[in-house]
């Protein structure tokens, strides 16, 4: 199991959420919404899961979209916009989430790709190092619009990253080749 997508989803966070409708679904014990609205678009839910290391949980993991779809590496690719919600399900420190993001951006780019987006990996990971740790409960949203990534903690903008290879990198953490889980991912394109 990937430790990367384990703490990189926790370090996360969805910069322009407008609110959240009443209706839930419940994943394992866990509630998520049934939708979330960005930025004047309503996104759906599509699949969540929860990310495990060895027997413990780590945190709940909701994927938004416009559409529902099980087609991985269209998402991926595409520039509409797309949210995913983490919710932690233990402690985590900013320094555990940086080297977590390196690692599972490492897994699913090519060494050409890899040294192309170290400028936004390094911008990302500055913005995941605002928070010195982030509790048990804490919710992170990364919202992705066409080349920019938002992030935010808590509902406290942590800022943005404008690269559509590091954007596409980012999402293959939880849905490319590699995943950090391969359950979560097939949780997360609706196979639950």
């Amino acid at each position: 199991m990937k430790l990367t997508a384990i703490f990189l989803a926790g370090a996360v966070a969805i910069g322009s959420i407008h609110g959240i409708d009443a209706s839930a679904r419940t994943v394992n014990g866990h509630t998520v919404p049934d939708t979330l609205h960005v930025a004047n678009t309503q996104l759906i839910l599509n699949g969540a899961g929860i990310r495990k290391k060895v027997v413990f949980d780590v945190y709940l993991a909701a994927l938004y979209t416009g559409e529902k779809t099980d087609q991985a590496q269209a998402l991926i690719n595409s520039t509409a916009p797309r949210a995913m919600r983490l919710v932690l399900l233990r402690d985590v420190d900013s320094a555990s989430l940086a080297d977590a993001l390196d690692e599972g951006l490492r897994d699913n780019t090519d060494e050409r790709q890899w040294q192309a987006i170290q400028p936004s990996a390094k911008q990302f990971a500055s913005l995941l190092l605002k928070q010195k740790s982030l509790k048990r409960g804490s919710v992170i949203d990364i919202v992705f619009s066409g080349s920019r990534v938002s992030v935010s903690a808590q509902g406290a903008q942590q800022g943005a990253v404008d690269d559509a290879a590091f954007a596409r990198a980012l999402l293959a953490v939880w849905l490319g080749q590699d995943p950090a889980q391969s359950s979560l991912k097939q949780a997360l394109l609706g196979a639950n």
